[in-house]
């Protein structure tokens, strides 16, 4: 009986370094709120992914593509202009705003589609977040300082293309490019995950 015990705490102990080993892949998306390349890269890409591979990584997105901030956040220029400016802001407000991976991804999922409402408040609502505490986040300090934050990160790796997919921190352009149009197999390969999806 107690070397049956043993054996079970054991394997129970395996099972959680294994996966552990799986969840510390984590995946930083860069992209842009109306850029089409982006939907695209979300549509067919990352909500196309099977749930044990969502699962297997730890996904940050960074809604800022290739703006620029203008007197330390007092404005922000961006390449699809003023409106995908705000889409970034807001976009940066509710993912701030949102519990859980999943809740991040059916909203990312969700604003970038080329159906849905460009100023971002539909997706917002159906998140479930608390709109005027979004609202808040968006017209104040906190949304400056998530841009300016997005800002920083991106311009830590200099994409030279949106979206820019990197893997546990460090820009990999042969991983990049494997990402654009097989997210899937580079998960299952740099996670050792076999089966479904892979």
């Amino acid at each position: 009986m107690k070397q049956s015990v043993l054996s079970v705490l054991l394997v129970a102990a395996l099972a959680a370094c294994v996966g552990q080993a799986q969840a510390q892949l984590t995946v930083d998306v860069y992209y842009a709120h109306l850029c089409p390349d982006s939907v695209r890269w979300v549509q067919n890409q990352l909500l196309t992914l099977n749930p044990t591979l969502l699962n297997s990584i730890t996904l940050d997105f960074i809604p800022f593509g290739k703006a620029q901030s203008i007197n330390n956040g007092a404005s922000f220029t961006c390449q699809h202009g003023p409106a995908e400016c705000e889409g970034n802001r807001v976009q940066s407000c509710i993912l701030n705003l949102l519990p859980t991976q999943q809740a991040k991804v059916n909203y990312v999922g969700c604003q970038m589609d080329f159906a849905a409402d460009p100023r971002g408040w539909e997706c917002a609502f159906r998140s479930g977040v608390n709109l005027n505490t979004a609202e808040a986040c968006v017209e104040g300090q906190l949304g400056t300082q998530l841009q300016l934050e997005a800002e920083r990160r991106t311009h830590a790796i200099s994409p030279a293309w949106i979206p820019t997919i990197v893997f546990n921190g460090v820009f990999d352009q042969t991983l990049q490019d494997r990402a654009q149009d097989g997210f899937a197999s580079v998960i299952c390969e740099l996670t050792g995950v076999t089966g479904p999806g892979c």
